[in-house]
């Protein structure tokens, strides 16, 4: 089936059906009550055609019927799950499609020259790249990647921390605490990291822009996601928000960084009082 282009007609009943499904999830995180049950498995095993397959169709799809996608995350990072496809030796990523050979270039004549007139032009367009409104904006006097250099290289609690609060400038950033809304299926840490893991990747292309901590806290059968974020700009930036895993969470500004020193210090520490439980992990985006 690889390399046939799907008609109109079954891309459009395609989204007909995800879009009954994805109203259907609006208000329940499983097709029947509160568990997971065979009809998610069923579904979510349905989807796969949709999620890897090609990369750019998944990623549309995955934006456009997000919590249909969920429900499939959720199926497909269940450990039994996990196991099973294993056994099959399937992946979670885009199945590639498979490469066509290519034809022996003829061999041109050693004499053989390209020749171009003098008054010969490329009529070809050329693909205007976006530019991103953030870069747009006046200057700042908070350097973020200056930052995150103290963030490497010095200690947090003592240098990388109170850098922060020294220099952050509230009229051209934003910090915001983030929880993952849906921490009580949360029950495998490993699965619930690399939940974690894909959330960065595809936050990948906004590294110019901001930097944040994802901390899993708790115990190991019962975890939450929280985080700490920085982004450029007043408020969320529409690159953050275009990122499909942005509605999985609970977004809350911080108005003033003083106010919050000794929770802001804790959670780029990975540890303290403030965060009220066990860190478990923790990863940085910077």
């Amino acid at each position: 089936m690889h390399g046939i282009p799907a008609s109109e007609q079954t891309v459009a009943s395609l989204e007909e059906s995800l879009s009954g499904l994805e109203l259907w999830l609006e208000t329940r995180t499983f097709l029947v009550g509160e568990r997971l049950t065979i009809a998610d498995i069923a579904i979510a095993f349905s989807l796969q055609f949709c999620y890897r397959t090609n990369p750019t169709h998944s990623e549309r799809l995955a934006k456009k019927f997000r919590n249909a996608y969920r429900l499939y995350n959720t199926v497909m990072q269940q450990p039994k799950t996990v196991e099973v496809l294993q056994q099959w030796g399937a992946t979670f990523g885009p199945i590639k499609a498979p490469k066509e050979a290519k034809p022996a270039a003829a061999k041109k004549p050693a004499a053989e020259k390209k020749k171009k007139d003098d008054d010969e032009e490329d009529d070809t367009p050329k693909e205007v790249k976006k530019k991103n409104p953030l870069d747009d904006l006046p200057p700042s006097s908070f350097d973020l990647d200056s930052f995150k250099r103290e963030y490497s290289n010095t200690d947090t609690r003592t240098v990388a921390a109170p850098y922060l609060f020294s220099h952050f400038d509230a009229a051209g950033f934003t910090c915001f605490w983030c929880k993952y809304k849906y921490n009580d299926e949360n029950k495998v840490p490993f699965m619930t990291a690399n939940l974690c893991r894909g959330w960065f990747q595809r936050m990948e292309h906004t590294r110019k822009y901001a930097f944040g901590v994802a901390l899993i806290i708790g115990e190991e059968k019962q975890h939450d996601i929280v985080g700490l974020w920085v982004f450029r700009g007043k408020g969320m930036p529409e690159i953050v928000t275009d990122v499909v895993d942005t509605e999985n969470f609970d977004w809350t500004e911080i108005k003033d960084i003083n106010a919050e020193k000794e929770k802001i210090t804790d959670y780029l520490c990975w540890e303290g009082p403030t965060i009220g439980r066990p860190v478990l992990e923790g990863r940085t985006f910077k």
